[in-house]
């Protein structure tokens, strides 16, 4: 069981969409910012959350036909949100593939999140909540779900 008492925390890709991007979730995913910030935790990402960012607000802003500056201003404010961004070394890539062969997905995207949240003895806070209950049912106790109320 990770411990709740670390200063880090690793967040999913789409936490920070929902933050830069207005929308249903975005008053969560703000007060969830909010309070991590107020409890002075460090946000961790893998190195490929960039490119995660970069695509789903690409294809967010092409699917409501937003303007490219609007796009480019999103895809800034979730670069300079000062998250910890952590290299893809190998140890990391072959955590996550067990991860992804636990959770049975063929893609291993989210298990790097899973796997860093594991190295770094912290929770992972995702607005997934497919992954959410996967990753509870094999075990990871560490992951959380954006709007569960605090216990």
């Amino acid at each position: 069981m990770k411990s709740s008492a670390t200063s880090s925390v690793v967040i999913d890709a789409n936490i920070v969409v929902y933050a830069v991007w207005e929308g249903e979730r975005t008053a969560a995913a703000d007060a969830l910012l909010n309070r991590l910030e107020v409890e002075e935790k460090i946000l961790h990402v893998p190195a490929l959350w960039r490119a995660e960012v970069v695509s789903v607000l690409h294809a967010i802003g092409a699917l409501h036909g937003a303007d490219r500056e609007h796009v480019k201003a999103a895809v800034q404010a979730a670069l300079g949100m000062g998250i910890k961004v952590v290299p893809l070394d190998d140890a990391l890539c072959f955590a996550a593939l067990e991860w992804a062969d636990a959770l049975r997905q063929t893609k291993a995207y989210d298990a790097f999140y899973l796997a860093l949240a594991d190295r770094l003895g912290c929770d992972f806070w995702t607005g997934d909540k497919r992954l959410y209950n996967r990753a509870r049912q094999v075990g990871a106790d560490f992951v959380r779900l954006l709007g569960e109320s605090e216990a």
